[in-house]
């Protein structure tokens, strides 16, 4: 089901009262509005973002258009996948995992919705890295004896996350990007809750513009122009001449 155009503004101005972290739980309400809060807080991160992605299909359409500044010479990249390509399917387990490597046997989970929300606004990436990991981590024992999750080897922690990519790789999206200029190839990572959040505020913004202008003329309430659907574009237009 489609949000309206009263619940998109809602969401963003709820968005835009939150910090900035927790911004992909309001995106997440408009995306799976069946579930309730502690249910969405415990989407796994590629479930959360395979419900964004499919969000933004229904609001904006399948082809993204993003840009972004060539690691080699800066020269601008433009950048037009579709929800399609996006989408990489998961096989996040219904369970908790175990690895065992180098001598140390970790229980973990996948990240959360909610965890991603409590560190995203940690400016230091590796502090976020390890507050994450902290979250994760259910328990972790060498030579019989626990480990704190801060106290396993970088080589451990690298193999986790490895498994916690694996097991949900619609979590960690990565772009292959060449520039046309200078023959870069690289990869970027796609942020698909920051992306759609901007396309939202632009969207609000844009209707907020539409919402002032009608008012104005017609001297309806906001509620009754958001009521008007397209209608909305075509009383604008005469308006505008």
């Amino acid at each position: 089901m489609l949000p309206s155009a009263s619940e998109l503004l809602t969401a963003w101005e709820h968005g835009l009262a939150a910090p900035a972290g927790r911004r992909a739980l309001e995106l997440a309400r408009l995306a799976r509005p069946e579930l309730v809060d502690a249910e969405r807080e415990a989407l796994t991160a590629g479930e959360r973002d395979a419900a964004l992605l499919g969000l933004r299909e229904r609001l904006f359409g399948s082809r993204l258009d993003a840009v972004l500044p060539c690691a080699g010479c800066g020269e601008t990249l433009e950048l037009a996948p579709t929800v399609a390509e996006l989408r990489t399917g998961s096989g996040v387990p219904a369970e908790p995992g175990t690895l065992a490597h180098a001598g140390y046997e970790v229980s973990f989970r996948q990240p959360t919705a909610l965890d991603l929300a409590e560190i995203a606004d940690e400016p230091d990436l590796e502090r976020a890295r390890e507050a994450l990991l902290g979250r994760c981590v259910l328990g972790a024992v060498a030579d019989g004896r626990p480990v704190d999750a801060g106290g396993l080897p970088g080589e451990v922690v690298a193999a986790l996350d490895a498994e916690l990519a694996a097991a949900d790789p619609q979590a960690d999206l990565e772009l292959a990007v060449e520039c046309p200029a200078c023959g870069e190839a690289s990869t970027t990572r796609f942020d698909v809750a920051s992306f759609l959040w901007s396309e939202l505020e632009r969207h609000a913004l844009g209707t907020l513009r539409e919402i002032h202008v009608l008012a104005s003329a017609y001297g309806w309430s906001e509620s009754e122009i958001l009521e008007l659907g397209p209608r909305r574009r075509l009383y604008l237009e005469l308006v505008e001449g």
